[in-house]
């Protein structure tokens, strides 16, 4: 049976966000081999075999989520490093947010509630994994809605739980409850963002860079950044967030051809191309005999409170 997260036990239900505090009875939906949560409601919902729990309610637009394929290309190629300064920097800022004084680091040993970070679109947990594992205190929740993405992420870290739920609807938590907030290059919804996040509370929000993956986008067929971005997302933060700080970590990476086709599998790409024919499409653009390219690899990392005239009742 599986076992039952404590950041599981934070969440909402997603039908009438009560309290999802209580283990499904028989009666409920898990099956053999598996765990469940209810409300008090009686809304009841499976805690897969693999550990994380889904809430989806199939009342949003249905999103598959990565492939196992591009999961396994993400869990290689970052784990081979080639992201790793972003990692770092990721849990520092997080790590500095919790710290700071008069927040909620200092009050956490005497607090009952844990830090709660918070990765929407987390995939293997792998940024997330790293913040928590900086901050002894601090639980995790990785969302997602990709299976093999949540898979990973359910036993990336003793301290994270894997949640699926529709990032378009309102979110299975209660308002205030997140410390820091994660989003890497991942679909956004600052009105729920804004409702989460804690007094004092940080996002941090991290979107490519104009060279990120400029050498690969016409190579194969990568999806371009869009002209005027940057203008687009103050306005989506304007009125909901106070931008604290803005950052670009950019560094060039020197790529194998398997790392060239696990960069390109682990994006949007992976969705419609397969290895075989981004093999193909690089061996037409690398000199004769090339095993290896440079390419340069750029984030734009935002950091950001809710903006104070903005109280969430």
């Amino acid at each position: 049976m599986a076992v039952i997260h404590p950041a599981l036990r934070l969440l909402r239900c997603p039908v009438c966000a009560a309290p999802l505090d209580r283990p499904a009875g028989p009666a409920g939906p898990p099956g053999p081999g598996s765990a469940g949560l209810r409300c008090g409601g009686g809304h009841a919902f499976d805690v897969e075999r693999s550990g994380y729990l889904n809430l989806r309610t199939g009342q949003a637009r249905r999103v598959t989520g990565d492939t196992a394929e591009m999961v396994q290309a993400r869990v290689d190629f970052l784990g081979r490093g080639h992201y790793a300064p972003l990692t770092a920097r990721l849990a520092r800022l997080a790590g500095l947010a919790l710290a700071r004084p008069g927040g909620a680091g200092p009050a956490v040993a005497e607090a009952a509630e844990p830090e709660l970070v918070l990765e929407i679109g987390a995939g293997t947990a792998h940024y997330l994994s790293a913040v928590v594992d900086a901050r002894p205190r601090a639980l995790g929740l990785a969302v997602d809605v990709s299976k093999p993405a949540l898979r990973r992420a359910a036993r990336s870290h003793a301290r994270v739980g894997a949640v699926a739920f529709d990032v378009a609807r309102p979110w299975p938590l209660p308002d205030r409850s997140v410390d820091v907030l994660l989003d890497v290059f991942a679909p956004r919804n600052l009105p729920e963002m804004r409702r989460l996040l804690r007094p004092g509370g940080v996002l941090l929000l991290v979107t490519p860079g104009d060279d990120h993956l400029a050498e690969l986008r016409g190579p194969l067929g990568l999806v371009g950044i869009h002209p005027g971005k940057r203008a687009r997302l103050a306005e989506e933060l304007a009125g909901r967030f106070t931008r604290l700080s803005s950052e670009t970590l950019t560094r060039t990476l020197r790529l194998g051809v398997d790392e060239l086709v696990e960069l390109a599998l682990m994006g949007p790409t992976g969705h419609h191309t397969g290895a075989a024919e981004l093999r193909r499409r690089l061996e037409a653009v690398l000199p004769a005999g090339g095993t290896a390219m440079e390419v340069t690899a750029s984030f734009v990392i935002d950091r950001a409170q809710g903006a104070a005239e903005l109280a969430v009742d």
